[in-house]
């Protein structure tokens, strides 16, 4: 069985930003998305209740997660109780959890009012049960963020450890490109997937399918200084049974939705 994944930070912020022009980048993301024809949608950064319904409406024939529906408050924002994360998917869902990462002194503000973590999913398809995780990790370059992201990955981990030993496939955000992910010192949060069995779709490089692409994407020119090319969405897999029919390609870049590009994956589940 094939299975075509999506994955895609929207971001849908809780406050808008100088040159965000949400409205028409959310037209866009509405007219664009079902042309993709994915059987799972993982989405990032959407943190506004509001604009879920939207995105349901669309995706004709896709069951959300548990936690679609969720609200809180953040002083006077309205939030999502998942993270800004939602799962999309045709195949038959059996249930959804969502773990929020742990926060820490000195922590960035934005990344503590997001509340990012991982949102599990497990599905049951022909008999067999495959666990998916839509995951978004610390934001920003340099050795502090990518230490961060090294802990947020540990933690992943020792959530996924909870979990039965089923096909797992792990996607969204990582906020990290091979390339130029380096803590201080100790691993990176690539060598900790790895070393947990897992294998990236791409090999973790970023080539022609950078989803961070300053040069073709006003939208993540937000930067005084030029950011490099980077593929910050990834997809990792683990279990007998899963392959890569093919390589993956982005999607949702032209024109782009959001600061980021989306990246779509296909997988096929034995």
């Amino acid at each position: 069985m094939l299975i075509r994944l999506l994955s895609i930070n929207i971001w849908d912020l809780p406050v808008p930003l100088p040159g965000f022009e949400r409205r028409s980048r959310r037209r866009l993301l509405l007219e664009s998305l079902p042309r993709n024809d994915a059987d799972l949608v993982l989405i990032q950064e959407s943190f506004l209740p509001s604009f879920r319904p939207r995105l349901a409406e669309v995706l004709d024939g896709h069951r959300p997660d548990h936690f679609f529906s969720g609200r809180r408050r953040y002083f006077v924002l309205p939030m999502d109780t998942s993270g800004g994360l939602i799962t999309f998917s045709r195949l038959p869902l059996v249930r959804s959890d969502y773990q929020p990462f742990r926060c820490w002194s000195g922590m960035k503000p934005d990344e503590r009012i997001g509340r990012k973590g991982c949102l599990w999913t497990e599905y049951e398809t022909n008999g067999t049960r495959v666990l998916i995780g839509n995951a978004h990790l610390y934001a920003g370059l340099g050795a502090r963020p990518a230490r961060a992201r090294t802990l947020q990955v540990r933690h992943l981990l020792h959530q996924l450890g909870r979990r039965p030993r089923i096909p797992t496939i792990i996607a969204g955000d990582f906020n990290m490109a091979i390339e130029d992910e380096r803590p201080a010192a100790g691993p990176t949060g690539f060598d900790l997937m790895r070393e947990a069995g897992f294998t990236e779709i791409a090999g973790g490089v970023t080539g022609s399918i950078a989803t961070m692409s300053p040069s073709r994407n006003r939208f993540a020119r937000y930067s005084p200084w030029r950011r490099p090319e980077r593929r910050l969405t990834h997809v990792f897999f683990r279990g007998d049974g899963i392959s890569v029919p093919q390589s993956p390609s982005l999607c949702l870049h032209e024109p782009p939705v959001s600061d980021h590009f989306g990246l779509l994956a296909t997988l096929r589940l034995a």
